[in-house]
């Protein structure tokens, strides 16, 4: 899978700070189990209240005889919980359980305050009229598990932390761009850009797509090379639901509640991560009931999990991931001076009536439905499932009776051996091409489902299965994507936690000047490169929803992709777990505190 800037982590979206006006995530098509209610806020304003007064305690809190404990399996096991060393889910999901930040996404994709009492805004003045300074505020009587303060100056650390050359971070994308991080009071931080940085929700904020939880000062104060320290790895002092306290590397991990969560104390007791080879083997504890969840099963796996039902629930949530399938539309000769290209794409798909009869005649609801369990969706938009969605654009129906017709309009013809012929450019060009993507078995399935669609109205499609390490291979190596050899192309991605993309961008064609470029669909369409890229001139979501609306319609209108389904998150369960409301940019992880079990 691709995932598009690179430097800017792999979440959501910072419109969640206008999504009460713009709408939220789609409900999952399968509703995950009934959750325990979470505390309502009388109770939470008075664990705040007895937070004030001091610490509740210095330990974690001891499993008590007959406590509520659930178990899950990991077939990953964590190279670091602290994030900031990290990009495996696998350990951001222990993250979003252990350490948490200033905010995080809810289950409908909607970005709230978690250490802070708001989301910064212009209204509020948490946002400046430049935009260049942001100031947060944190809920007061905050404590870490082990009764310290966690106050304004943990978030300064964190950014002194992630800066400090010493550290070999992950990434520092973002956190480069703060000139200073103040703090006038315990309760407050004042963080100042050196330049308009608009993704600034997706620091120092932790979700399951982004990692930027806040550390703590007085546990990591002076170390150096942090990322050899144990605490990186196991970081024994937390501000989440849960703290860990026990790991058995290859066998398990053993959680129990943080005495000081800023919500008060988590319904469970306990929570056991077991790990395991594969998902074959997550499946097959599931079904004997050793454990309680695995979270990373395919969409492959959906008809599976369904076929056990009720020994295993079944939950699966689309996301901001998608799948799709695009043209190469590479000029060798540029347009208007801008992404001049290596290689000339197929002549016919500069074309948007071709484009558009591709679109029409493959029939991707049915794919989903039959070869994905109907449990996620057909996306018109870049940005499915997300704050940022462009509403009012509705999805083309398969159609092929239109779609011949665009072709008969288009001058293609059919000709003795079925395939349509016709002119381009002053030749004489069959509409048959070449259409590359992985080996994985479910991209076969449907590669083989569309090749026969697209016969009924006169398309040859002929797949070509590559292995991933070939098929996303760099420029040096010949990857065909980078070097513009291939015909037609798919794969998953997902414009994510922040909706900016340069995978449109003339200037990112990949070539032999700039190997490196990420627009991998070899497009220049100066219009819409230069309106997203306009998308970056402001840090008010309003206004960037505004723009990448306008962008979502144009590439609909030019067709200039087709958008097979959105991607989901899959997960199995016992009945026993109530882990209650889940989404694609939350994960399952996102409130751990109001799990329960029903014996």
């Amino acid at each position: 899978m691709k995932r598009n800037i690179f430097a800017l982590l792999s979440l959501l979206v910072l419109a969640s700070m206008v999504l009460a006006a713009c709408g939220g995530a789609p409900e999952a098509t399968e509703a995950a189990p009934e959750a325990t209610e979470a505390p309502a806020a009388t109770e939470e304003a008075a664990a705040t209240e007895e937070a004030m007064m001091g610490p509740v305690g210095t330990e974690p809190i001891a499993f008590p005889d007959g406590g509520k404990s659930v178990t899950g399996a990991f077939d990953q096991e964590p190279d670091a919980v602290v994030p900031y060393f990290t990009q495996m889910s696998y350990a951001v999901w222990v993250a979003q359980l252990t350490l948490v930040g200033l905010g995080e996404w809810t289950d409908d994709g909607t970005f709230v305050p978690e250490l802070a009492t708001e989301i910064p805004s212009a209204d509020n003045g948490g946002v400046s009229a430049d935009g260049l300074t942001i100031t947060w505020k944190l809920k007061e009587g905050l404590y870490w598990s082990d009764g310290e303060p966690l106050t304004s100056e943990d978030v300064q650390f964190t950014w002194e932390f992630v800066m400090d050359p010493g550290n070999a971070v992950s990434t520092r994308s973002g956190y480069d761009k703060i000139a200073s991080v103040e703090t006038p009071d315990d309760y407050t931080a004042v963080i100042t850009f050196s330049e308009l940085y608009p993704a600034w929700p997706t620091l120092f904020t932790q979700g399951p797509n982004n990692a930027g939880a806040i550390l703590p000062k007085h546990i990591l104060e002076g170390v150096t090379a942090a990322e050899t320290d144990p605490f990186s790895r196991w970081p024994t002092v937390g501000s989440g639901p849960f703290v860990i306290t026990e790991w058995i590397p290859g066998d398990y991990m053993e959680l129990l509640p943080n005495p000081n969560f800023y919500k008060g104390r988590a319904v469970l007791d306990r929570i056991q991560i077991r790990f395991v080879a594969d998902s074959a083997a997550a499946l097959a504890a599931l079904q004997t009931g050793d454990v309680d969840f695995y979270p990373n099963f395919s969409e492959g796996d959906i008809a599976t999990l369904e076929s056990l039902s009720p020994a295993v629930v079944l939950t699966v949530d689309p996301g901001s991931n998608f799948e799709h399938y695009f043209f190469n539309q590479g000029r060798v000769e540029g347009v208007d001076g801008r992404g001049v290209a290596d290689n000339e794409g197929f002549c016919p798909f500069k074309d948007v009536r071709v484009r558009k009869a591709i679109t029409l005649g493959i029939n991707r609801q049915a794919i989903v439905d039959a070869l994905l369990s109907g449990k996620t969706t057909v996306p018109v938009s870049q940005w499915p499932n997300s704050g940022w969605t462009n509403t009012n654009l509705t999805v083309d129906a398969y159609d092929p009776e239109a779609a011949a017709a665009l072709l008969d309009e288009a001058g293609y013809t059919l000709g003795s051996d079925g395939i349509r012929v016709g002119d381009c450019n002053g030749e004489q060009v069959r509409l048959s091409f070449n259409f590359e993507t992985t080996t994985a078995p479910i991209r076969i399935d449907i590669g083989t489902a569309a090749q026969a669609d697209l016969a009924k109205i006169g398309v040859e499609f002929t797949p070509i299965f590559t292995p991933a390490g070939t098929f996303f291979g760099q420029y040096v190596d010949g990857g065909p994507l980078t070097t513009g050899n291939y015909d037609m192309g798919g794969y998953t991605t997902g414009f994510y936690p922040d909706p900016y993309t340069n995978s449109y961008k003339c200037e990112e064609i990949p070539t032999a000047e700039n190997p490196s470029g990420n627009n991998w669909y070899h497009l220049c369409d100066p219009a819409l490169s230069d309106l997203i890229e306009s998308s970056l001139a402001t840090v008010d979501p309003a206004e960037r929803k505004a723009i990448l609306d306008e962008a979502q319609s144009y590439i609909a209108e030019n067709y200039y992709v087709v958008m097979m389904y959105a991607r989901a998150n899959v997960f199995g369960s016992t009945p026993r777990f109530q882990f209650g409301a889940t989404g694609g940019d939350s994960h399952m992880f996102w409130q751990a505190e109001a799990w329960d079990i029903a014996e």
